[in-house]
């Protein structure tokens, strides 16, 4: 018998929301995404006509009360995070969110204890644990295959510049919180838990 494919509702219809919309309609055998929502309305309809779907909403609430959906895929601006995660914990379905979790850590705790409470499946995008290239690195560590790791050096690169607005602080982490989290995230699969953290830094164009 086939496996059932999961109803995914999107829920931020953006930059990045729009990459997943694809992904999830094109490239995901097992999802079907049959909604979207976005604080934009004409973000929501754009998507919703260009992958055929009957379903735009202007509110997390409205789609997260759609009961054909099986689970949420959050890429909404990372201020948003915190009160859709929180939301969607209470409705009782699983959760993929795009990382940062959030830009304070009171407020991710909040959404930590919100899906606690719920007893409901959530996980970040933290995407580079399944990466076949990283899981071969941390298995050769694992197998002791190079020594004891004392350095971890990470560097990442988009191949263009964000815009501007999403650069604003109210609307993302910049690049520390939204992009160096996941060399963050990989230094401590690789390495271990962290004792002491300092950062050196420097605004080096479009000041």
């Amino acid at each position: 018998m086939p496996k059932a494919r999961v109803n995914v509702g999107l829920i931020g219809a953006g930059r990045l929301g729009s990459i997943y919309a694809g992904y999830l309609a094109t490239r995901i055998p097992e999802a079907r995404l049959i909604a979207v929502a976005d604080l934009v309305p004409e973000r929501a309809s754009a998507c919703a006509e260009k992958y055929g779907l009957s379903k735009a909403y202007n509110s997390h609430l409205d789609i997260i009360a759609d009961r054909e959906i099986d689970a949420f895929v959050v890429v909404a601006t990372t201020t948003n995070h915190k009160q859709i995660v929180v939301d969607a914990a209470r409705a009782g379905r699983p959760i993929f969110c795009e990382k940062p979790l959030a830009l304070s850590l009171a407020d991710a705790r909040a959404m930590k204890s919100a899906i606690a409470e719920a007893g409901g499946m959530f996980q970040m995008g933290f995407m580079r644990r399944f990466d076949k290239g990283y899981r071969a690195g941390k298995a050769k560590l694992d197998a002791g295959a190079i020594g004891a790791p004392v350095v971890f050096r990470g560097s990442s690169r988009d191949p263009y510049r964000p815009s501007l607005e999403y650069l604003a602080p109210e609307n993302s982490g910049g690049h520390i919180l939204d992009m160096a989290i996941h060399d963050i995230d990989i230094a401590r699969w690789y390495m271990g838990e962290v004792a002491t953290v300092y950062a050196i830094g420097g605004v080096l164009g479009y000041s």
